[in-house]
Formats: structure tokens, C-alpha cells, sequence
């Protein structure tokens, strides 16, 4: 036993725990220290005595003792977070979370881009300003005759 301490090693071979390789070398180390043979004659016995041993039993007067300390112990406090005042916003908040996420898949209605009166002016006379591109107008004056000639029209 004098180059190492073989103590636990010796304790996890007698209860059986070791692998292929340990367990080899504390049979080897076993046959080489008569020492060590001896100690491990000690634990074995040791081990089937304990095993003789009965069960520790309490007695009816700890049983007792230890019960009547659980009915006086105290029920265990609810968290400080699960009351009534904390309570209610938490679930506003959760609402109001499953709301957004419920329309978040919707389609929004987005509302018409402002449109200029020049705009809604040239969409309500568009046929006229095709007819007046094919005749080929391309100045204003050339507009301020059309309208001279719809007047003249217009006078019997």
C-alpha cells in the first residue's frame, strides 16, 4: 500500500462498482500486498455484518413529534404576483396581446391617396384630351381656341 492509497479503490471493488481495468488492478495490487489482502478481508466482513444489521425503525414518540410539527407548519404563501390588483392588469395585457396578434393577420383598410382637383378634372375629361392629341394640339392657346370655337358653336 505504499504507492498509492487504495482505500476507495478498495471499497468500490468489495461493493462491485468498478470497471474491467480497475477492478484488474486492485486483484493485482491484492496479490502483490498482503496488507491490502487483509483490508479487504475487513471490509467484506464489515459489509455482511452491516447487512445482519435490522432496519432503524423510528418510534410511535418521534412519529408523533414529527407529524405534529407538519399540522403546525404553515400552508405554503401563494406568489405575491397572483392577487387581484396585480392580477386584473396582467390580463388586460394578455388580451390585449391575443387582440393584435388576432388582427394582425386582417386586411386594413387603407383609405384612397388624396387626389388633386387637376387630377379628378382630367379623369372626367379624358375623352376630350384623347380627341384633342389625335387633332394635335400640343400649346395652351391652342386650348383657348377650342373653347372660343365651342362658344361660337353654341351661338345661333
Amino acid at each position: 500500500m505504499s504507492d498509492k492509497n487504495w482505500q476507495n479503490e478498495l471499497t468500490a471493488y468489495v461493493d462491485g462498482e468498478l470497471n474491467e481495468h480497475d477492478r484488474r488492478e486492485v486483484e493485482a495490487a491484492l496479490a502483490r500486498d498482503p496488507k491490502l489482502k487483509a483490508l479487504e478481508a475487513k471490509l467484506r466482513q464489515t459489509v455482511a455484518l452491516m447487512k445482519t444489521l435490522p432496519a432503524p425503525a423510528p418510534s410511535a414518540a418521534m412519529k408523533a413529534s414529527v407529524l405534529g410539527l407538519l399540522d403546525d407548519a404553515p400552508a405554503p404563501a401563494k406568489p405575491s404576483w397572483f392577487t387581484m390588483p396585480k392580477l386584473v392588469p396582467m390580463m388586460a395585457l394578455a388580451a390585449a396581446a391575443v387582440l393584435a396578434v388576432v388582427l394582425r393577420g386582417r386586411a386594413v383598410e387603407v383609405p384612397p391617396p388624396f387626389v388633386e382637383e387637376d387630377q379628378v378634372l382630367l379623369a372626367q375629361n379624358m375623352e376630350l384630351v384623347e380627341d384633342l392629341d389625335l387633332v394635335g394640339l400640343t400649346s395652351p392657346e391652342d386650348l383657348e381656341v377650342i373653347e372660343q370655337l365651342k362658344e361660337l358653336e353654341a351661338k345661333p
